[in-house]
C-alpha cells in the first residue's frame, strides 16, 4: 500500500473512532438520568480514581491504531494518547462495528444499551 493511502486510511480510521466516542458521550449525556443508567453510573462513579485510563485498539484485518482513553468524573471519554503499537490489554474495536454506529448515530444515543460498553468493564467492573 502506497504511503498517501496509508496516511488516508489512517486518517479514516482516526475520524470513525473519534465520532464513535462522541456519539458514545452523547448517549451518555442523554440518557444519564434515566434507569438503570443513572444507578450505574451514579454507584461507578463513587469509586472512580481521577485518572482511570482504557486501552483501545481500533482494527481490521489487523491493528490500525491504539489509543488510551480517560473517562472522566464529569462522564466524559476522552482521547489522552495516540499509540503506534496497541498494548496486549487493549479492548478491540472493528472498524465495521464503529462505522455502523457513526453511520445511524441516532439509533444509538436514543438506545445506549445497543452500544458496546464491555470496555468500560475495566474501570466499573462487572456492573457495566
Amino acid at each position: 500500500m502506497e504511503p498517501a493511502q496509508q496516511r488516508k486510511d489512517a486518517q479514516e480510521y482516526e475520524r470513525v473512532f473519534q465520532q464513535y466516542l462522541e456519539i458514545c458521550n452523547r448517549a451518555i449525556e442523554q440518557n444519564k438520568d434515566k434507569f438503570p443508567y443513572t444507578e450505574i453510573w451514579g454507584a461507578r462513579l463513587k469509586t472512580l480514581e481521577e485518572e482511570m485510563k482504557i486501552h483501545a485498539v481500533v482494527f481490521d484485518d489487523r491493528p490500525k491504531l491504539a489509543y488510551i482513553l480517560r473517562l472522566t468524573k464529569d462522564m466524559k471519554i476522552k482521547i489522552v494518547e495516540k499509540k503506534v503499537i496497541p498494548p496486549e490489554d487493549s479492548w478491540p474495536f472493528t472498524y465495521q462495528y464503529l462505522k455502523r454506529v457513526v453511520d445511524n448515530p441516532k439509533e444509538y444515543i436514543e438506545n445506549p444499551a445497543r452500544l458496546e460498553w464491555g470496555w468500560l468493564k475495566t474501570i466499573f467492573g462487572s456492573a457495566a
